[in-house]
């Protein structure tokens, strides 16, 4: 759980640490000689990750795209999290 507490934002960073492993890496693995090069390669990814690959959850667009457009942008992911309290979906 971050400092926030919210346990939403580690699956976040959880998700874009799948990520950079999966398609970032060849072998999977992350093994780097030392903080400068870490650096610089995660610097290439974000590069990537916003302005060049494609997310279904924004209609296929580049995160960049999406923050460009207007007006309301489809969903295309589901949620799990409705808009009622835990108590409710407790006693349900």
């Amino acid at each position: 759980m971050t400092q926030t507490g919210d346990p939403l934002e580690n699956a976040v960073a959880e998700r874009v640490h799948k990520t950079i492993k999966e398609e970032f890496t060849n072998d999977k693995q992350i093994n780097f000689c030392n903080i400068a090069q870490a650096k610089t390669e995660i610097k290439k990814f974000i590069e990537f990750y916003n302005n060049k690959r494609p997310h279904r959850s924004v209609n296929w667009l580049t995160p960049n795209e999406a923050h460009l457009q207007t007006g309301i942008l489809q969903r295309q992911w589901k949620t799990y999290y409705a808009k009622q309290r835990w108590g409710d979906l407790m006693e349900a």
